[in-house]
Order: structure tokens, then sequence, then C-alpha cells
């Protein structure tokens, strides 16, 4: 199992517009990738039902939610407060790694893992950084991307990695 965590660093309480947009924009990414998709810390939300309205209420982008829905029908979309243990390996995504770097090699290695993935400036918040197993750095060199450039390029190279050598 390979989930994209996004971690929201921005208001617990209150829905934003940039939390469905990101949303919005992810499941299509997890599932042409065949990744799970995992909300931490997304409070206004009690169930996925709710949270699959409101982003096909908000938006056009995948297909007007399409793909959110099938996350959630196929059990592949989860709203959660901690990281549970049967998602694999914790792996913070972070243009400042600071131990354990995430190689080609780990990745090709991974059974399951989460890759969590701060939505906002803020980025990942420290204590959640170092919870994580390894640190993944996707452009290998430093650069800070956009949250959801990232989180495609975090998706497509894990994918590739794992399964490009068909």
């Amino acid at each position: 199992m390979m989930v994209a965590c996004l971690v929201n660093t921005y208001d617990k309480l209150k829905l934003h517009e940039i939390h469905l947009r990101t949303i919005a924009r992810a499941a299509p990414l997890c599932y042409a990738y065949d990744f799970h998709l995992a909300l931490f810390d997304f409070n206004f939300w009690k169930e996925k039902g709710e949270l699959v309205r409101d982003v096909m209420d908000y938006t056009t982008i995948g297909e007007g939610g399409r793909y959110l829905k099938m996350l959630e029908e196929e059990g592949r979309l989860h709203l959660i407060s901690k990281v549970p243990s049967h998602f694999g390996e914790i792996i913070a995504t972070t243009s400042k790694p600071e131990n354990n770097i995430l190689s080609l090699e780990d990745i090709r290695k991974l059974k399951s893992a989460c890759f969590l993935i701060g939505l906002g400036r803020k980025g990942l918040p420290k204590d959640l950084i170092k919870r994580a197993r390894y640190n993944l750095d996707v452009t290998f060199r430093g650069v800070s991307l956009e949250t959801c450039s990232a989180i495609g390029a975090i998706l497509a190279l894990v994918w590739v990695v794992r399964y490009g050598r068909r």
C-alpha cells in the first residue's frame, strides 16, 4: 500500500478553498499512480462522504471530483488524526531532508509507505519530520516545490521507480 498523506498545516477548524483545491488535484494523481489518499488533521470533516460531496460541489478539477469518489468507493480515501501502522514506513517529504534520506533504491524496496506532504507554505511540522523513518527530497537538489507540483512529482517518481521497468 502506498499512501499520499496530505497534512493540514492551515486552519484545522475551518474549511478553506485551498483545502478543496488541493484535494481535488491530488485525487486524480492518487488514482493514476495507485496510491491511497489520506487527509491528516482535516477536522472539519467527520465522514468521507461529506468530504467527497464538498469537493464535488466545489470543483471541476479531476472531472468534477470523479477520481475522489472512485478512491472513496475503492476504500482508498482516509480521514486520519494519526498515521496507522498498516500504512507502512512513514516518509516525510521535504526540500530540507535532515536524516535517513530516502534513495531510489530504498523506494524500490518499500513494501508499503505513507508519504507525508505538508499543505501550505509552512511545510510539514518538525515533529512529524522527526517521527518519520525517512526523509525524501523529490528533487534531490533541495528545491522547494508548490504543494500540488510536489504531489505529482512524488507520486510519479515512486511509481516509475517501483513499476517503470515493466
